[in-house]
């Protein structure tokens, strides 16, 4: 069970991975605990005796963070039109290829080598459609991302 917290970890901050440090994380004025945390405690209590959730939420919240990242990434590194929508096909094929690791039916470790093998094809994939300056940018925002996984992984 710790196992599988850790994926989903993983892939939550994966397509999350740019939305950090973005005032109280991008959640609201109560922060990441706040109003999320409550909605998803009811919506669990309402769900009670089932643990999985239907594919049309799964889908939902996909899409959801799918546009908090573009929202984050095009107005940090002042993305084009052209750059918005390629780079948000990437990302959308990079979530639906970690969505299909994390169900994957292979050891947990070789699920995070995986995972992380994606994100870096992604990541180089995304640098190809960025400017110079974009690129630093960027380059920041990933060394953030893996810092945050890092003490996730330690906390472990």
């Amino acid at each position: 069970m710790r196992t599988l917290k850790f994926i989903s970890l993983v892939l939550l901050f994966t397509l999350n991975s740019v939305n950090a440090q973005y005032g109280n994380n991008g959640y609201g004025s109560t922060g990441y605990g706040g109003n999320r945390m409550n909605q998803q405690s009811i919506q669990n209590t309402n769900n009670f005796g089932r643990n999985e959730k239907t594919a049309d939420q799964i889908e939902k919240e996909r899409v959801e963070n799918l546009n908090k990242v573009m929202e984050k990434l095009t107005v940090d590194l002042k993305l084009d039109d052209l750059q918005v929508i390629v780079i948000k096909k990437e990302i959308e094929d990079n979530s639906k290829n970690l969505t299909k690791v994390s169900k994957s039916e292979v050891p947990d470790e070789q699920k995070i080598k995986e995972m992380e093998a994606i994100n870096e094809k992604t990541d180089r994939t995304i640098n190809t459609f960025l400017n110079d300056d974009q690129k630093i940018k960027y380059k920041k925002m990933i060394e953030e991302r893996n810092e945050r996984m890092e003490k996730i992984k330690n906390r472990r």
